[in-house]
């Protein structure tokens, strides 16, 4: 065979190779799979996104902080997911609790986050003595027990139900009051907003597990409307979830009082509150903890929620000991927060807190911050580990 004919046919070879190859690389490329990847997010400052009337001159900053997330990544992302031990890979089902889809779970918690914010403020006022007027608006959907029809007729996880059948529901109380005159496999029209726009559902109802009592069949709770008698606005409309809920709550109290808090520090922390200043449980704080360090955090508040030791005792998978343990190092975050700083060997300092008063009695316990200048720094709070 002459020369030329080799040549060209290695030549004919090579670029179907790379056609493959090409053909490969754009398919993967777009191509998304049913994956939620998760990594650091972002430490940045609360005091820009909560604006007050009031003015406080913040020496250091108190930070919020966030996961970051990528939902339907394609065959690379998964891959360098994969490799990067920063990184965490979730099943799309496993990421959002299993709803009817990404778009309710996205309502979900754009609702936490909006519930988040109507609850810090009502700890905020609480913790100040100021009175603050509440109003109920209506129901939200959480989630869905297994018996349920509900689902398969329209409704999804993050609606908010304000009506059954045109008669006004704006709390779980008058819809079951409503409902009571019905009985099993009757059928209700539950109207309301589904991602701030309007829908109807028509919802068989069914015989509710333990009560036997006609229901919708999901978890829910009341959804508020919180008005308070100074100006406070937000801005977290690019976040979700209700983890901002206690750096919310310290910033509102900061700014209101004209105290600052941060004695010249960068104080960063996570956490859910609650209406009373309990603060509650959060997922991904390693993730958290990694973009507080990379902002040269001095401390991070973490929730610590104790858990009763008769609770841990009477279940049978957890040895005493472990029950013991359990509820002197705390629930959770606690745990994987020392363990995460160990592992990594970050810089921020811990400060385990169970709820709001815990925050601001830290808070309130530190050494205004010496200038970079100076050779030493203040003894951190007993709680500061």
């Amino acid at each position: 065979m002459p020369t030329e004919n080799k040549q060209g046919i290695r030549r004919y070879r090579s670029a179907i190779v790379i056609g493959v190859l090409v053909v490969i690389v754009i398919v993967a490329s777009n191509w998304s799979l049913p994956y939620v990847l998760y990594g650091p997010g972002s430490a940045e400052p609360v005091h820009p996104r909560v604006e007050t009337d009031h003015k406080v001159d913040q020496k250091g900053e108190l930070l919020f902080t966030t996961v970051s997330s990528y939902s339907k990544p394609n065959v690379f992302s998964i891959i360098y997911a994969w490799l990067n031990p920063k990184m965490d890979i979730q099943t799309q089902a496993k990421a959002t609790g299993g709803t009817v889809s990404l778009s309710a779970y996205r309502n979900l918690m754009a609702w936490m986050r909006d519930s988040s914010e109507a609850n810090a403020l009502l700890a905020a006022y609480t913790a100040m003595n100021k009175k603050i007027d509440v109003k109920e608006q209506g129901i939200i959907v959480n989630s869905f027990i297994k018996e349920t029809k509900a689902r398969a007729h329209g409704l999804q996880e993050g609606d908010i139900i304000t009506s059954v059948d045109g008669v006004k529901a704006n709390n779980a109380e008058a819809l079951s009051k409503y409902l009571s005159s019905k009985k099993a496999g009757d059928t209700v029209k539950l109207s309301g907003t589904r991602g701030g726009k309007a829908f109807q559902a028509d919802v068989p109802l069914i015989k509710m597990p333990g009560t036997g009592k006609p229901g919708v069949g999901f978890t829910n709770q009341t959804v508020l409307k919180v008005t308070p008698p100074d100006k406070v606005k937000f801005d977290f409309e690019d976040t979700g979830g209700p983890s901002a809920g206690l750096m919310m709550t310290l910033e509102i109290i900061s700014q209101l009082q004209g105290k600052d808090l941060t004695k010249g520090y960068r104080i960063a922390g996570t956490g859910t509150i609650a209406a009373d200043g309990s603060v509650g449980l959060i997922g991904g704080i390693q993730y958290k903890l990694m973009a507080a360090d990379r902002e040269k955090v001095d401390y991070f508040l973490v929730p610590y929620t104790r858990v009763a030791a008769d609770h841990w005792q009477d279940n049978e998978k957890i040895a005493p000991k472990d029950a013991i343990n359990a509820v002197l190092n705390g629930f959770g975050n606690w745990s994987l927060a020392q363990q995460t700083v160990a592992d990594l060997k970050l810089k921020p300092k811990l400060v385990p807190v169970a709820s709001l008063q815990d925050a601001l009695d830290f808070l309130n316990s530190l050494e205004p911050k010496k200038e970079a200048s100076a050779t030493t720094s203040p003894a951190p709070s007993a709680k500061a580990s």
